[in-house]
């Protein structure tokens, strides 16, 4: 009998709860500034866990009241807390709002910002128009009540917005480390670099400024420079100092057996200490020695700078080795002999003739390596302007582009929502058309970042000629955009690009999307009409980049014969004169480029 009593009694708690809740809520129906009817219903929330109904019920109840009474807020911060704990981030930046609408002053700004910050909406826009509404208190205070408040939140965007602010409106110079430490840890090498280079007699006197130059270093892969720099950083004894360059070290781009050598190498307290800390190293990695042992039976390879030294590179490409999935960017003789090769690398093409830029695989940046050099870091798509003298970037999210000049520096730079799709330029590097949208794409002014023209419509690609744009339809049609007509083709288009002599150069669509499709590479001449096959199982890749290289009268591309060996041909389009052929490869061999004069 007692058994049963239990078990009913069990049994019977659900309906009180329920019960009981649907009387709490009917009571904050009628009456939403009820706090004492609010409170019992989270309670039972909160002991049941229920955190999504204890969220949404503070909304709804903030929602109905036309004004909020001074006992609400606390209940307001308490779910804002709840919410952001266990990651009810949209819910939480609502209810910040509407606390922040309602009371004008520190603690709703910080709710408010801090829910933005978490969700990763957070602009610097959303910082300066609820600071400047604020209009009772000092605005450069109120910042940097902020900065205290956001140091230690993730993700970093208030705090770098803030430090920011700080530096470039109020001249608080105090701030301009901690701006630049943020500008670290959200991956922006280039502003960060151009700052220390801009503020260096100011914070000659300060730690961080040596740890921060050094961690540069380490970014451009300079380790003996990095740790020369830490070691100067750690003369002036500020432990707090070597700490944060330690935790930002975290941020850097570079494998993480370099970054655990660098930490032995720049934490060591003396010599013993170094040969202690090395030994540790050594331990932890007993392959070391077996490695060694390998390689050094071979000579240490040619660095990019070293092997163009001479005239005999005249071409590089990719190798993708399928079966041992591996691949690498070689540089051949005119006669197809190797001379070097960059391991790490995909799509990569000559700037000069000492020069060679490329995008790093395992780093997720784009390189520039040879008599220049450079690095840009969460970029890992690039595409060449026809002279070689400029490239335009897009960055991992696909949220911004940049354009990088001669001196390899930031000639301008767009945000949006950029597609993964090819970029097209103008045969003389005037213009350049860019994804900017779905079905939208935007053609720049490729020296000063001003959009000349807004195409829209079911295109999957625009091309450009120097004076006219070109598109491919959703049907594979190649449309002349000034008149709005498709031109004669013998076929549909996948890709195209735009040549010498008024020449199209395309590639038919493959009956099978893969990795890799083998298709025929046609030219269509605008003026006579004729339309000729280039090659039949010509390598063509769906990809953010080309899979070929157009260069005046030239195409260079990779052939598949019949027993699936790989060839790179280089060949005169206008002529149909073979004027480069590779050794075969069973191998995978793609993005070749001649190395220019």
């Amino acid at each position: 009998m007692k058994k049963i009593l239990i078990i009913l009694f069990l049994t019977l708690i659900p309906l009180f709860l329920f019960a009981q809740t649907e009387e709490l809520k009917a009571k904050l129906a009628a009456n939403p500034a009820d706090i004492e009817s609010l409170e019992a219903l989270l309670k039972i929330y909160e002991e049941n866990y229920d955190y999504n109904s204890y969220i949404n019920t503070v909304i709804e109840v903030a929602h109905a009241l036309t004004e909020i009474p001074e006992g609400m807020v606390a209940i307001f911060e308490r779910t804002i807390e709840k919410a952001l704990e266990n990651y009810y981030s949209e819910q939480a930046s609502e209810l910040s709002k509407i606390y922040f609408d309602n009371f004008k002053n520190r603690k709703s700004l910080l709710y408010y910002l801090r829910s933005l910050n978490s969700s990763w909406y957070l602009s610097e826009s959303d910082v300066r128009y609820a600071v400047t509404s604020i209009e009772n208190e000092d605005h450069l205070e109120l910042y940097k009540y902020l900065y205290e408040e956001s140091k230690e939140l993730y993700p970093t965007d208030l705090s770098l917005i803030v430090s920011k602010i700080l530096v470039e409106d109020f001249g608080e110079s105090e701030f301009l480390i901690p701006y630049i430490e943020n500008l670290f840890y959200d991956g922006d090498f280039t502003t960060a670099e151009e700052l220390l280079m801009e503020y260096s007699q100011d914070l000659a006197e300060e730690p961080m400024y040596y740890f921060l130059k050094g961690l540069l270093a380490l970014n451009y892969g300079n380790y003996d420079e990095a740790v020369e720099l830490f070691l100067q950083g750690k003369s002036f004894n500020d432990e707090a100092a070597l700490g944060n360059a330690t935790e930002i070290l975290d941020y850097i781009y570079i494998p993480d057996y370099v970054s655990e050598l660098f930490r032995a190498i720049v934490l060591s307290s003396g010599e013993a200490s170094l040969q202690n800390n090395l030994q540790s190293y050594m331990i932890r990695h007993e392959e070391l020695d077996w490695i060694y042992s390998w390689l050094s039976r071979v000579p240490a390879p040619k660095k990019i700078d070293e092997l163009l030294e001479g005239e005999e590179v005249v071409i590089s490409y990719n190798t993708l080795n399928m079966d041992y999935e591996t691949g690498s960017v070689g540089f051949f003789d005119i006669e197809g002999n190797l001379f070097g090769s960059l391991a790490d690398a995909i799509y990569g093409q000559f700037l000069d003739s000492k020069t060679f830029v490329y995008i790093s695989l395992q780093n997720e940046r784009v390189v520039v390596e040879g008599e220049r050099k450079a690095r840009f870091n969460g970029y890992t798509v690039y595409s060449l302007s026809p002279d070689r003298s400029k490239f335009l970037l897009l960055d991992n999210y696909g949220e911004k582009i940049v354009m990088i000049g001669p001196e390899l520096t930031q000639i301008w730079s767009a945000d949006g929502d950029f597609g993964m799709i090819p970029v097209s330029w103008s045969p003389d590097g005037y213009r350049v058309a860019v994804s900017t949208d779905y079905d939208v794409f935007s053609i720049f002014n490729a020296d000063t970042g001003e959009v000349l023209e807004t195409v829209e419509g079911w295109y999957d690609l625009v091309f450009l000629s120097n004076d006219n744009a070109y598109a491919i339809d959703y049907d594979g049609n190649i449309v002349d955009l000034s008149t709005d007509e498709p031109l004669k083709t013998a076929k549909t288009a996948v890709w195209a690009e735009f040549g010498s002599d008024n020449r199209i150069i395309y590639f038919i669509p493959p009956e099978e999307y893969g990795d890799f499709s083998y298709i025929a590479l046609r030219v269509y001449d605008l003026e006579t009409g004729t339309d000729r096959v280039l090659g039949n199982r010509v390598l063509w890749m769906d990809a953010p980049v080309p899979s070929i290289k157009v260069e005046g009268p030239y195409i260079y591309f990779t052939e598949k014969d019949t027993n699936g060996m790989h060839r790179v041909l280089v060949m005169d389009y206008t002529t149909n004169e073979l004027l480069f052929e590779s050794m075969p490869s069973y191998d995978v061999l793609i993005f070749p480029d001649v190395r220019p004069e």
